[in-house]
């Protein structure tokens, strides 16, 4: 077997252990995606998979995440540019060209450690991945891994390329690499009074061997990280420049609207072409795949009007049609089913649970809910036709909106059947993800419409009802939680059962991935409980895994948007049986974590716990809730205030948070995510819900389904970053989970009446 270097340094790291840093610091000649970065900037020095420098001293950086507004292509700059000494005015970003070397980490993160406690064994898990995921070449961004997964490698990465211009600056100079040192992107020779700029060094460093004795900067060094830096995008994004998926602009393109079959399983049967194409502008009329028609014209508003004035029938599924109405309120009857499947249950559990001198229970339940991204599903295609006799030897293009190019690639080729090599995938930004663009249909469906128009480039815009009633849902389920209490108000066990269907098993099936093999075995379907950080006596924790014809996928925080609101809203429960108060409960149970312990007392001093809430107008009351959580290896509390008037209408005062992401890149970007996670999770848990009826969805647009407006927004959203140390955790999704519960927590403190079933606007109890 021939290894090539590039081989040969991840083999060797497999072999040997340590950190798998070394992988892609290799010279211009040895990897794809060198030219593949060069290829946009000719004038530039490329050093690395990540880095290229200009004559000039700009400094680009690749961004292989996807950019979704998390503010990653600030972020993963960051990571390099700090052990790279450089001057944060040369940094640029790049997003990534489809190539194995920006392998993706989110494997490393999101699966195994999302499970496992953070420290020495979790850091190990970690190292060991980082050398096989650049091999796979998977790139997707998900889990909240993007600085979780890439902190160690990219700062590695700007130590190396430092190394390398050093390296280059002491032959230059004629000086030892020792009496050399960096700082703005330059490299001093103090001695001397001689400096000379990375742009100077760039060609040359190109040459050097990355070195293998770069160690990284202590926290009190950095000038960058932990630091506000202003992001990277907002120029852009602020005079209009950004390209974002439905910006895309390509000569000679096309536009396409689509429209599917109103029945989930439905599929197309007829459609009048002749009527589309009577209107001025329509091209074509094609259908796509095998549930959909889309109409292609010279612009979108052409393609729309066409599309809705045209006839078509649909083909119904087989069998009952699916309706949440009669489906849902089934599923409280299914926690002792015989179909249960026992995920986790400690030996003890049935003698710990026969010596409870008192049991608590509680059942819960959540909506459907869609993605709803600001801008709709989307892309742009670009078939070119075989010259050969071979079909595989044709072409396909993408420019993806997506949060996989990879998995892009992978779908636009599956369905245009030319060969990987004659897949090139392009990424753009993206109005929101939530993890609905980690799902594939608007790839899969723009290089179908593509294929029937050869040579023209087509960019498919979904309408926002289209967006609406074709959502990958997050899962409606329903939950049951038993806690058994001793005489001192201890608990001595907790029981957990759901019901509903998971999302990871739907999710490989529609795009051919690999997550969880059968639904039933879903173990994320059973977090936080699983690996709580507290310390539960014996658990036993079920899985009732439906079925049915409602795609689910990916929604921000995914589980624990709806688990993490069962667990803590019964926390609360179980506290007020015990006859403890919240806070002192969830204290006990986290003794042995000392660092969470400080996350929730900052958390109380912070929220006023304990204080007396201000008064309001006469009839009215005012309530605090506070709900706790780990969540994507960081760990975060709310407190929230609200008041509810002698009407009944609710509204949501002050939203407080303490989140402890061990080590902060940029504060701004964290308060930025919280304070969006907070927006969001408050519309779940206000208004939110998805119906479907007759196997297809009720909801269509913003006025049916309702989101947070301006003048619902709490006055105050508070945020404290209180960072302990470590490797960082996540961050896009961690304000969500303790939303809901804080919330519903802090109504029943003002009126004395629980709310187990969201969205709150369907209580009965509070207008909203």
């Amino acid at each position: 077997m021939k290894l090539s270097r590039r081989g040969l340094i991840v083999s060797g790291l497999a072999a040997g252990g340590g950190l798998a840093v070394a992988y892609g610091l290799n010279s211009l000649k040895d990897g794809d995606s060198h030219p593949k970065f060069g290829a946009s900037s000719p004038e530039d020095y490329v050093l690395h998979a990540y880095v290229k420098i200009s004559p000039s001293g700009t400094i680009t950086v690749a961004v292989p995440q996807a950019e979704l507004g998390q503010g990653v292509t600030t972020a993963i700059p960051m990571l390099v540019a700090e052990d790279l000494d450089a001057d944060w005015t040369d940094v640029r970003y790049e997003l990534a060209p489809l190539d194995k070397d920006y392998g993706s980490y989110v494997i490393a993160e999101a699966i195994p450690l999302m499970f496992m406690t953070p420290g020495i064994t979790a850091d190990m898990t970690r190292d060991a991945l980082y050398k096989v995921t650049p091999l796979i070449g998977l790139i997707i961004t998900g889990g909240s891994s993007s600085i979780l997964g890439n902190y160690n490698y990219l700062r590695t990465v700007g130590a190396a390329i430092r190394g390398m211009l050093v390296e280059a600056a002491a032959l230059r100079l004629d000086v030892p690499k020792s009496e050399l040192t960096t700082e703005k992107s330059k490299v001093i020779h103090a001695t001397s009074g001689r400096s000379l700029t990375y742009g100077e060094l760039a060609e040359a460093a190109t040459e050097m061997t990355p070195p293998s004795d770069n160690p990284l900067k202590d926290a009190s060094e950095y000038t960058l990280l932990n630091h506000p830096v202003g992001r990277l995008d907002t120029p852009e994004k602020s005079d209009g420049s950004a390209i974002y998926g439905i910006d895309v602009k390509l000569p000679g393109m096309l536009h396409a609207a689509i429209k599917h079959s109103p029945m989930f399983k439905g599929t197309l049967d007829t459609f009048d072409a002749d009527s589309a194409m009577a209107r001025k502008g329509v091209v074509g009329v094609f259908p796509v795949l095998d549930n959909a028609v889309a109409v292609v014209a010279e612009n979108t508003w052409t393609a729309q009007k066409a599309l809705d004035e045209m006839d078509v029938t649909w083909t119904p599924p087989k069998g009952m049609p699916f309706s949440t109405s009669k489906a849902l309120p089934n599923y409280a009857q299914l926690f002792d089913a015989a179909d249960v499947n026992v995920l986790q249950e400690d030996e003890t559990f049935l003698a710990d649970w026969d010596r409870a001198t008192k049991t608590v229970e509680a059942v819960y339940e959540t909506p459907y809910l869609a993605h709803v991204c600001m801008e709709p599903m989307g892309c742009t295609a670009l078939y070119e036709a075989s010259e050969t006799d071979n079909p595989e030897d044709a072409r396909i293009t993408v420019w993806s909106p997506s949060q996989s190019i990879s998995q892009s690639a992978s779908q636009a080729g599956k369905i245009a059947g030319v060969k990987a090599e004659n897949v090139e995938v392009h990424a753009t930004l993206m109005g929101g993800g939530f993890g609905r663009r980690s799902d594939m249909d608007f790839v899969r469906q723009s290089a179908s419409i593509a294929m029937s128009l050869p040579g023209r480039p087509v960019k498919l815009t979904w309408s926002r009802e289209e967006d609406v009633q074709q959502d990958t849902y997050r899962p409606a389920t329903t939950s049951r939680f038993r806690a058994g209490l001793d005489n001192d108000g201890n608990m001595t066990a907790l029981d957990f059962v759901i019901v509903g269907k998971p999302v990871s098993a739907d999710f490989n099936t529609r795009n051919g991935t690999f997550v969880y093999s059968e639904a039933k075995d879903d173990v994320s379907m059973i977090m936080p409980m699983n690996d709580s950080p507290y310390a539960f006596p014996s658990v036993r924790l079920g899985l009732n895994a439906q079925d049915n014809p409602v795609p689910n996928g990916y929604w921000r925080s995914v589980t624990m948007s709806h688990n993490a609101f069962y667990q803590e809203a019964f926390m609360d429960e179980v506290a007020e049986a015990a006859g403890k108060d919240p806070v002192d409960f969830r204290r006990e149970l986290l003794a042995h974590k000392p660092d969470f312990v400080a996350v929730l007392d900052a958390l109380a001093e912070k929220g006023d716990w304990g204080t007396p809430l201000a008064e309001s107008a006469e009839g009215s009351r005012r309530g605090r809730g506070i709900a706790f959580a780990e969540a994507f290896q960081s760990t975060v509390g709310q407190i929230i205030e609200v008041t509810v008037a002698a009407n009944g209408e609710l509204t949501v005062d002050r939203v407080v948070t303490v989140v402890d992401p061990h080590t902060v890149v940029n504060p701004s970007i964290v308060e930025a995510q919280i304070e969006g996670s907070v927006i969001d999770a408050l519309s779940a848990a206000l208004y939110s819900q998805i119906d479907v009826e007759d196997g297809a969805v009720v909801q269509s647009n913003f006025d049916s389904y309702r989101m947070m407006t301006m003048a619902d927004v709490p006055a105050s959203i508070e945020t404290h970053i209180m960072p302990q140390g470590g490797h960082p955790g996540g961050m896009g999704e961690v304000g969500i989970p303790c939303v809901a519960p804080a919330l519903t927590s802090a109504i029943y403190n003002a009126t004395g009446h629980r709310i187990r079933s969201l969205p709150i606007s369907g209580s009965g109890l509070v207008s909203v």
